[in-house]
């Protein structure tokens, strides 16, 4: 009887292994998927702030209009880099904020696990 209740103790630290696993290689997705979109949110970033570099200078160029339009016309460009950048420093905020609740939550989920795995007796 021991032996039997050795192998399914045995079995029961094998399926716990298993789940911690799991649970590990699901953080290791969560980080990386944070990694690509904070990438993403960041080569947007710049791609407006190269975009609106690039609009101020033809701006500048362009002398159909005068100083009162250019002037009103880069105030609302700069308004509008602004916005779209704050919103994607927001966005940036608010997918660090998820990833990092999700991945604490999947840490405690994979602790419990480890301290299920150790309540299992070894005789």
């Amino acid at each position: 009887m021991k032996k039997l209740n050795e192998k399914t103790n045995e079995q029961k630290r094998a399926t716990y292994n298993e789940l911690i696993i799991q649970k590990e290689n699901q953080m290791d997705k969560l980080v990386e998927n944070q990694k690509e979109i904070e990438k993403s949110l960041y080569q947007l970033d710049e791609d407006f702030k190269r975009g609106f570099q690039r609009l101020r200078y033809l701006n500048e160029d362009n002398t159909g209009t005068g100083k009162n339009e250019h002037y009103q016309a880069q105030q609302w460009d700069d308004h509008l880099e602004s916005k779209l950048r704050h919103q994607v420093q927001y966005a940036q905020e608010e997918f660090n904020y998820c990833f990092q609740k999700e991945i604490l939550e999947i840490d405690n989920e994979r602790e419990e696990l480890f301290k299920k795995r150790s309540e299992i007796p070894w005789d």
